[in-house]
């Protein structure tokens, strides 16, 4: 919803799909550059391609297989089962999965990863600090969320008290969590790296800096609801 003059006013449609666009976007076009920058990604992102390494199975079906997996997970802790809302997130899930290659691709072949690394470090601060951004807008637009930034939203309101360090802190404690299981078998860490320190201490700040400075006026909703 809009916040103007003292007043509440509810997002039409069109808004919302033109926010869904943009925030789509911004998150996939982060996520690829930080890929692409080899200095390390967003957990999630970062969790996928270790999985990947150690299966040898394609990134993409752990980003899907999670997508999926928490979809689900995010209607019982929201205590509401809602079909909208649970095809939206996976549909968002796939679509950012497909996007974020296309983009971590583009950036490879223009040579990006072929920087130098001090080159390298502030372009992937650049594409971590997107991420935030991005999951700020469509966490306050509320309509269509990706199933891992829904979670946020939820832990975030429903069980920290409206805290986004610590309901993202939590959400990438998982994250890194898989990597870890996944370098049991693999015997070594692949996408970890500056970034991903970045993404886990500050992306929770970086939303709440986001909610207040990015389209300001954009303020949150009920997030049981759409």
């Amino acid at each position: 919803m809009y916040y103007i003059d003292g007043q509440f006013y509810q997002l039409g449609l069109k808004q919302k799909i033109s926010f869904f666009v943009i925030s789509l976007i911004v998150n996939s076009f982060g996520n690829g550059l930080s890929v692409a920058s080899s200095m390390g990604s967003a957990p999630w992102t970062a969790s996928a391609a270790n999985l990947s390494n150690a299966s040898g199975l394609p990134i993409g079906i752990f980003l899907a297989v999670v997508a999926i997996t928490v979809a689900f997970l995010n209607m019982f802790l929201a205590m509401n089962f809602n079909w909208p809302r649970l095809i939206g997130n996976i549909i968002f899930g796939l679509s950012f999965s497909f996007l974020v290659s296309f983009f971590a691709n583009y950036f490879v072949s223009i040579g990006i990863h072929s920087l130098a690394w001090w080159l390298r470090i502030p372009i992937d601060f650049f594409g971590i600090w997107t991420i935030g951004v991005a999951i700020s807008i469509y966490q306050r637009v509320n309509w269509i969320l990706h199933p891992l930034d829904d979670l946020t939203n939820i832990l975030r309101f429903d069980y920290f008290h409206g805290n986004a360090s610590t309901a993202q802190m939590s959400n990438f404690a998982a994250a890194i969590g898989l990597s870890i299981f996944a370098f049991i078998f693999s015997h070594q860490f692949v996408a970890l790296g500056i970034g991903t320190v970045l993404s886990f201490f500050f992306q929770g700040r970086n939303i709440a800096w986001s909610d207040k400075h990015i389209f300001k006026h954009l303020v949150h909703g009920d997030v049981r609801g759409n």
